[in-house]
């Protein structure tokens, strides 16, 4: 029981519940978060529905209900200054993480409004509580981007950063050149343009704000003394909305280089945001580099291996003398070849002497070279490249921005790389390799639209192992995943390249077939059913499926699994070990299917 001396409790029970009119209940269960009214003993005299479900509470057990019993100890004990105030007639609001009837931790935010007499005595409180979580995540959300602008603003020399809101309001104003334009962080976080800045300063700048708010980009130059500035204003994206802008300003007096880079790499993160494939990203890269470094040619190459690589993306089109895919040989001398060797920038001139990889390089033309390494999760990825068609024309100071780009790209790649695996494992099935149910709903509506649209066939088989409980109750559910895996394989080598096979759960796979009829698909079918059944599965013996199929055309009744499924039950009645067609005959074993083993 809760200590609950301190506020001088009594346990004596509630009156009898007041009858609450229909109306006002309609009332209170129409607002959405929990409210509630406790008498001066802590015991509830009125609840909305809302706050019995939160809690996992019927409504009318909660009433007479003491606070500290609805609330648990825990939260009781954390709220309890907030209760002795209230009822010292003081008004309480406060955030607390409070736990569902679901187990789920939930933000929420509590109001304690005192209910006074005319002579001032409280004899009660009332209790509203809104749950707030998906507010604080995305303030989080907001907080850890806000972070990361400001981070990036104080990394990069000679720049500053200004981020507004739809208000024209300073929510970030970062950066090292910042006080050259008069201004201080302090000064302009949190205010408006209108307020904060000098002479007409503001109405020249609000025009370009709002322009950036709507979706487009302005640039501008400004002259500070003997430094001249370039200054560039975009929008923000947050679910592909311009909700707020940002601005950047380069000293491009001694460092338009940087701010060359500076915009390379937004459109790159741009490209990140906008969950461009790792491909594309290698691609806009090898575009930027070449037209940054005024060079004849770029590349992205990736390490494939301690003594392989290959190019990713090339700027202009790789040429014919050049293979993508390249094996380092003991002779070699290029920039990629000394980078993987060392993890550190190179610069060559090609020679006779270079080896297979700069005998290609000039027999392209090329005379010249600098690589500088990308790093990804600390592991040597790749390197960035530029190429020369003279001597002379990749020089140390060259080779020295490459290395600082190629730093900074690394983000941008390893970002989209851990995003592509990450969109990889949600969509694969971990044991077989295939794809998974998620993966598969979104294949059958692909392949559903483009059958209609090209006026093609479409099939689909379901597969089942029979009898696979036995396995799993035989051998145990470890030699049961190695069969499952197994199986997948098998399926695979029977599989054409166009077709998709997907695991659909438990025991269970499906096979889509474009511009496959039932015919064709049943033939299919028997092909599979003849690789799981030829070969015993090691310890496991032998072992047979049932398979069900539908062409598209035959599932007017319903939808394609379904009326495969429907096919799959027909040749699991039959006696399993069997192919049925959606509408058509079941197709029975041959004599001697399945031998040995855990046969059907």
């Amino acid at each position: 029981m809760t200590n609950r001396s301190p506020l001088n409790w009594d346990d004596a029970g509630p009156s009898p519940l007041p009858e609450i009119p229909a109306q006002l209940q309609a009332v209170l269960n129409g607002i959405p978060a929990m409210v509630g009214y406790w008498d001066t003993e802590l015991r509830n005299r009125l609840a909305n529905d809302a706050y019995g479900t939160w809690f996992g509470i019927e409504p009318g057990q909660l009433y007479g209900m003491h606070i500290g019993d609805v609330l648990g100890e825990a939260v009781f004990e954390a709220n309890r200054p907030h209760i002795e105030l209230v009822l010292a007639g003081e008004p309480q609001k406060f955030d607390r993480t409070l736990v569902d009837a679901a187990g789920e931790s939930r933000f929420t935010e509590v109001t304690y409004t005192p209910d006074a007499r005319d002579d001032g005595a409280v004899r009660g409180f009332f209790v509203q509580v809104t749950d707030i979580t998906e507010r604080v995540l995305a303030d989080r959300r907001r907080q850890q981007d806000m972070d990361r602008y400001r981070a990036l603003a104080r990394s990069v020399p000679g720049v500053f950063v200004l981020l507004f809101d739809a208000d024209l309001r300073y929510l970030i104003a970062e950066g090292q050149e910042l006080e050259t334009f008069g201004y201080r962080t302090e000064e302009l976080e949190g205010r408006r343009i209108q307020d904060v800045l000098k002479g007409d300063l503001a109405s020249e700048l609000e025009p370009r704000y709002r322009a950036a708010l709507t979706g487009q980009e302005v640039s501008w130059s400004r002259q500070i003394g003997h430094r001249t500035y370039r200054l560039k204003a975009g929008p923000v994206y947050s679910d592909d909305e311009a909700t707020a802008g940002m601005v950047v300003a380069v000293d491009v007096t001694e460092r338009l280089q940087q701010q060359q880079v500076w915009e390379a790499l937004h459109e790159i993160a741009t490209a990140v945001a906008r969950n461009s494939a790792p491909a594309d990203i290698s691609e806009r890269v090898a575009a930027i580099v070449l037209e940054l470094f005024n060079v004849d040619s770029a590349a992205v190459v990736r390490f494939t291996g301690a003594s392989s690589a290959e190019i990713v993306a090339m700027a202009p089109a790789l040429p014919p003398t050049l293979s993508r895919r390249h094996i380092f040989a003991p002779t070699d001398e290029s920039a990629t070849v000394r980078v993987a060797l060392t993890g550190k920038p190179a610069l060559v001139v090609y020679g006779p002497e270079g080896g297979p990889a700069a005998e290609q390089m000039r027999a392209g033309g090329f005379q010249s070279a600098a690589a500088a390494p990308v790093r990804v999760g600390g592991s040597l990825w790749g390197v960035v490249t530029l190429t020369s068609k003279s001597r002379t024309g990749v020089t140390e100071a060259m080779m020295a921005r490459l290395a600082q780009f190629a730093e900074l790209v690394e983000i941008a790649i390893g970002n989209s790389e851990a995003r592509t695996d990450l969109e990889l494992q949600a969509t694969t099935d971990a044991l077989s390799g295939l794809p998974n149910r998620r993966a598969l709903e979104r294949h059958l509506a692909e392949q559903v639209a483009l059958a209609g649209t090209r006026g093609t066939s479409l099939s689909a088989v379901v597969l089942d192992i029979d009898h696979f409980k036995r396995v799993n109750d035989t051998y145990g559910h470890l030699l049961g995943d190695v069969v499952l895996a197994e199986v997948a394989a098998r399926l695979r080598r029977v599989a054409r390249s166009q077709d998709i096979l997907a695991r659909f759960g438990g025991e269970e796979f499906v096979w889509l077939l474009p511009e496959t009829n039932g015919a064709e698909a049943l033939q299919a079918a028997e092909r599979a059913r003849e690789a799981i059944a030829s070969e015993p599965f090691g310890d496991v013996g032998f072992l047979t499926i049932s398979a069900g199929v539908c062409e598209q055309r035959d599932a007017a009744a319903g939808t394609l699994l379904d009326c495969a499924d429907r096919a799959l039950y027909e040749a699991k009645n039959a006696g399993r070990n069997r192919t049925s067609r959606y509408g058509h005959a079941t197709r029975t074993a041959r004599a001697g299917d399945g031998p040995g083993g855990l046969r059907a």
